[in-house]
C-alpha cells in the first residue's frame, strides 16, 4: 500500500512524537507497505527525515512554515490553517494513495476535509493525541460554554466523522470522544511507548550526568518535561512550600515553557527546588532512573484529553513514580493496581507532600517493568498502528 503521512508539525525539530511517527513508519515497512511524509520545514537543526526512514526509502516534502510565537493561542491556530491550505498542491488526486494517516492536530477539520477531495478513495486514520478544544477549556485557555469554544469542537467533530479510524492513547481520551459523539467502534486505544521494547536496567544508561545533577544525600524528586498551561507544574512548587522543613528532600524541575518564570518566581525564596534547562531527550531515562521518585503532574480534568509522553519513559526507567493527574483517571488507576504506583488529585499539595513521603519510607517498583512491557511496548504498540493504518 502507498500511505501519506501527514504531519501537524515536522522531523527537523526535536518534538515529544518524533520517536513515536518513526517506530509506526518503519512498522509499515515490516509490513511491506510505502510512505510519503508531508510535513512542516521551519529551517530547524535536524534533517528532513530521521537517517533510519530515509534508507527504508521514505520520500517526504516539507512545507515553509514559520514558527508561531509560543502562546499565543489565536497566532498558532491561524498558522495551523495557513499551513493545510499551502498542502493542498502537494496531495494531489494523481498521486493515489491507499490510505493516509493524519497526526493530532488542532484543525483537523479543515486537513480532513482538504483530504476528502484530494485523497477521495483513501482510508483516513486520525491519531488523537491530546483532544482539542477541551484542553484548552480544562487548562482554562478557553471558555467552555464561550462561542469560540463550540465553533472549534464543531469543526474537530466533522475530522472525527468523517476519518475511518480514531487512534487514542487512553481510556480516559476514549471517553471523552465517545461522550462527544464518536462511535466506539471507530475508536482504537493504543499507548504510546518508549524509545525501546526493554525496561532499562542499571548498566543500559549512562547516568552520569544525571548523578551530577541531583544530590546524593537527598531525596530527589524531579519533574521533566514541558512546564506550560497544561502540566501543572505549580502543585510541585506548592508540594516543595509545605516541605520547605523536610531537609532532606529536594526538588528538580527541568524544562522549559512559557510558565517557567513565574514558577521561579514563586519559588525564589525556596532553597529545596531547583530549576534545570530543558535538556536534550536522549537524557531522559538517565534522568528518570536517577530520581528517587518521578511526579507527573497535569491540570484537572486534563486527563481526559491527553496523556504525558514521557510516561512510558518514566515505567521503563523503573523509579518510584507519582502520577498527580486525578484519581478517576482510567489509567491511573489501571497503573496503581498493576504497579503500585501512587495518584494524587491533580491541585492537591498536601496529597502529594504525604505520598511523597510514604514513597520515601520505601516503594516496591518490581511491576513497572512488565507493566511496560506489556502495555507500552514499541514494537508491540506500533504494529497495532500499521494494521489500523491498513484496513481500506
Amino acid at each position: 500500500m502507498k500511505i501519506l503521512f501527514w504531519l501537524g508539525g515536522g522531523f527537523d525539530r526535536r518534538t515529544p512524537s518524533e520517536h513515536l511517527l518513526t517506530a509506526i513508519i518503519e512498522a509499515l515497512y515490516r509490513n511491506g507497505h510505502t510512505v510519503h511524509v508531508v510535513q512542516k520545514s521551519t529551517n530547524g537543526p535536524m534533517p528532513e527525515l530521521p537517517e533510519k526512514l530515509t534508507k527504508l526509502g521514505v520520500t517526504s516534502i516539507g512545507i515553509p512554515s514559520k514558527l508561531p510565537r509560543k502562546g499565543n493561542f489565536v497566532a498558532r491556530y491561524l498558522s495551523d490553517v495557513k499551513y493545510v491550505r499551502r498542502c493542498k498542491r502537494y496531495i494531489k488526486k494523481r498521486e493515489k494513495y491507499d490510505a493516509v494517516f493524519m497526526q493530532s492536530t488542532n484543525v483537523a477539520g479543515f486537513a480532513i476535509r482538504m483530504l476528502r477531495k484530494k485523497a477521495p478513495g483513501a482510508a483516513i486514520t486520525y491519531n488523537v493525541q491530546d483532544i482539542f478544544p477541551y484542553n484548552a477549556a480544562f487548562s482554562g485557555s478557553l471558555s467552555g460554554s464561550g462561542v469560540a469554544f463550540k465553533i472549534l469542537a464543531k469543526i474537530q467533530r466533522y475530522a472525527y466523522r468523517k476519518a475511518d479510524h480514531i487512534v487514542t492513547i487512553s481510556e480516559d481520551m476514549k471517553d471523552l470522544l465517545v461522550e462527544d459523539g464518536v462511535s466506539p467502534s471507530k475508536i482504537e486505544v493504543v499507548y504510546n511507548w518508549s524509545y525501546r521494547d526493554e525496561p532499562y536496567l542499571e548498566g543500559d544508561v549512562d547516568c552520569s550526568k544525571a548523578r551530577k545533577m541531583f544530590t546524593t544525600d537527598k531525596f530527589n524528586v524531579v519533574y521533566a518535561g514541558n512546564i506550560g498551561v497544561m502540566q501543572n507544574v505549580d502543585v510541585i512548587v506548592e508540594a516543595a512550600k509545605l516541605m520547605a522543613n523536610e531537609r532532606s528532600v529536594h526538588f528538580h524541575i527541568i524544562g522549559d515553557g512559557a510558565y517557567k518564570e513565574k514558577l521561579q518566581r514563586e519559588a525564589a525564596d525556596l532553597d529545596n527546588v531547583t530549576f534545570w534547562p530543558m535538556l536534550p531527550s536522549d537524557l531522559a531515562p538517565s534522568i528518570y532512573m536517577t530520581a528517587d521518585v518521578n511526579v507527573i503532574p497535569l491540570v484537572k480534568d486534563v486527563y481526559k484529553t491527553a496523556l504525558p509522553s514521557k510516561t512510558a519513559t518514566c515505567f521503563a526507567a523503573g523509579s518510584p513514580i507519582i502520577l498527580c493527574i486525578g484519581t478517576d483517571s482510567k489509567f491511573a488507576r489501571m497503573a496503581e493496581k498493576e504497579t503500585g504506583c501512587k495518584i494524587v488529585e491533580s491541585n492537591d499539595a498536601e496529597g502529594l507532600k504525604t505520598v511523597i513521603l510514604s514513597v520515601k519510607d520505601g516503594h516496591d517498583t518490581k511491576k513497572y517493568g512488565e507493566f511496560f512491557a506489556t502495555k507500552l511496548g514499541k514494537t508491540k504498540n506500533s504494529e497495532k498502528y500499521a494494521k489500523i493504518i491498513s484496513v481500506v
